[in-house]
């Protein structure tokens, strides 16, 4: 008696695992897994922020105190690559009076009084981030810094910036001058709907104002295939912002999708986060596709 006891125990401890079995199979289906578990842990980044944002459809991927304010640096030139193409035609003069030329390094490195063309100022701008050309563009389209500043803050806030305080059009530091890493994912997806700013991004090399230079954007020249084609971006420095780097690039399904790292402490970690963020985004993509 006792033995038949002990199986029929044994038996209904059986069907009972089986069934709590079933049950969690089927809550596993039922229960949809995480978008970014499905495609894989999302990367680490050792940048004080960052953001994948996808431009196309208006949603951010990836978030690392991304609506935090903190200094730019050159990033800031986005911006004023939109005030110049709005405002003047690739052959407009832009002049480069005495305080712009006077800026701090890095400089294109004209004479005080100098005039080079709208387009020519736009890669300066972005090619060798010159500091005195930023000025250069603030004085010729905003009349002044200040003026040119009021001018970026209002465009700011039209693209759906709330954390932006722009002082000065080059990112010198200035203790007032802040964004964040998403307001500058939106200030590049406005700034690559502009044929000529995308054209100076993708320039390797150029001469301005007789002076050659070279764009300083590594990705450039030899972007992994495995975060898209790459459409543009913009490099920055200074000791208190550390490394930015904001770029674009278009995913095999036609989505753009922006990487913005702000405060990298080496160069190099600069752009191989930017890589691992981009790469990911774009496993993201194919995992969904699957």
């Amino acid at each position: 008696m006792l033995f038949r006891k002990s199986t029929v125990s044994r038996t209904w401890l059986r069907l009972a695992a089986g069934l709590l079995a079933l049950c969690s199979s089927l809550l596993c289906l039922l229960v949809p897994v995480p978008y970014a578990q499905a495609a894989g842990k999302a990367p680490y980044v050792n940048a004080k922020a960052a953001i994948v944002y996808d431009a196309t459809t208006r949603k951010v991927l990836y978030d690392k105190l991304a609506d935090t304010p903190m200094y730019p640096a050159s990033t800031t030139k986005l911006m004023t690559a939109i005030l110049l193409v709005q405002h003047l035609e690739p052959d407009s003069p832009v002049y480069i009076g005495t305080k712009a030329a006077h800026q701090p390094r890095v400089r294109l490195g004209v004479s005080p009084g100098t005039t080079i063309p709208a387009d020519d100022a736009l890669r300066a701008l972005l090619m060798k981030s010159a500091n005195d050309v930023a000025y250069g563009i603030a004085e010729t389209v905003g009349g002044s810094q200040e003026g040119f500043a009021r001018m970026m803050n209002v465009q700011a806030r039209l693209l759906g910036c709330t954390h932006t305080r722009f002082v000065t059009p080059n990112g010198l530091h200035a203790d007032a001058h802040t964004t964040s890493a998403k307001d500058i994912a939106l200030i590049l997806a406005e700034a690559i709907r502009y044929p000529r700013i995308v054209q100076a991004m993708q320039t390797p090399s150029a001469t301005v104002a007789g002076k050659a230079i070279r764009n300083g954007n590594r990705l450039l020249y030899s972007p992994p295939s495995a975060i898209g084609t790459f459409i543009g971006g913009k490099t920055g420095f200074t000791s208190k912002a550390m490394y930015c780097l904001a770029t674009a690039v278009r995913r095999s399904d036609g989505h753009v999708i922006i990487s913005v790292v702000f405060g990298a402490p080496r160069k190099s970690l600069m752009y191989r986060e930017t890589i691992r963020l981009l790469t990911w985004a774009n496993r993201m993509s194919n995992h969904s596709a699957s």
